[in-house]
């Protein structure tokens, strides 16, 4: 269909969400035995896009013993293919795009940069389920809502700003992080109708 993108068997939608995921929250990984493997680490209350993910690739999920996360992980060769011509052309994020550059070696598989992503990309919801934060608190006796990103390199939530608008500050907590903000009304409503019209799979939604 006209939804799906460059020969996959997917839709550019759980592409673009995908590749947003793993930005955030995964890992592609190469063996020294030269196996190729993706990693995702994801909340207890956040199974279903894990088992979303399965039934598309395969692979396997388990709780992790002494952590409140699961872990699904995709090893096999004909998985992993399959997951490369997915996400390849979607990957943003500075150090998983090189992750994603030495896997696409190993499989002998061209990698594709990323474009730029528009108000319609299905990247930010993969992303926001991955390390976005929605809130409300209290100030000056009147509740704020706040919508988030955060993450450690500012590069990897510029985008953010550029599509949405908002702020990027810098907290020195917890080793240093970035995060974008929006909380004026009219950002919030610009991003709420982004909200309307991508799905979202994690409890966030």
């Amino acid at each position: 269909t006209s939804e799906t993108t460059r020969g996959t068997i997917y839709p550019i939608s759980f592409c673009e969400w995908l590749a947003g995921l793993i930005d955030g929250d995964g890992c592609l990984l190469v063996s020294k035995q030269g196996y190729t493997s993706l990693e995702i680490t994801i909340g207890l209350e956040d199974i279903y896009p894990l088992r979303y993910i399965q039934d598309k690739l395969g692979g396997s999920i388990k709780l992790r013993s002494g952590t409140k996360t699961y872990r699904y992980r995709l090893r096999n060769k004909e998985g992993m293919l399959k997951l490369i011509s997915a996400i390849n052309g979607h990957i943003r994020h500075s150090t998983r795009l090189t992750q994603l550059h030495r896997v696409c070696q190993v499989l002998n598989v061209p990698l594709i940069n990323p474009q730029k992503p528009t108000v319609k990309s299905y990247w930010f919801a993969g992303f926001f389920d991955a390390v976005g934060t929605i809130g409300i608190t209290m100030k000056n006796d009147l509740p704020q809502l706040s919508v988030r990103v955060t993450n450690k390199r500012l590069q990897d939530v510029e985008i953010y700003k550029t599509v949405f608008g908002g702020n990027i500050y810098y907290d020195s907590s917890k080793n240093g992080y970035y995060q974008w903000s929006i909380q004026n009304k009219k950002e919030v409503l610009n991003m709420l109708d982004y909200f309307n019209n991508v799905s979202f799979k994690s409890h966030k939604s």
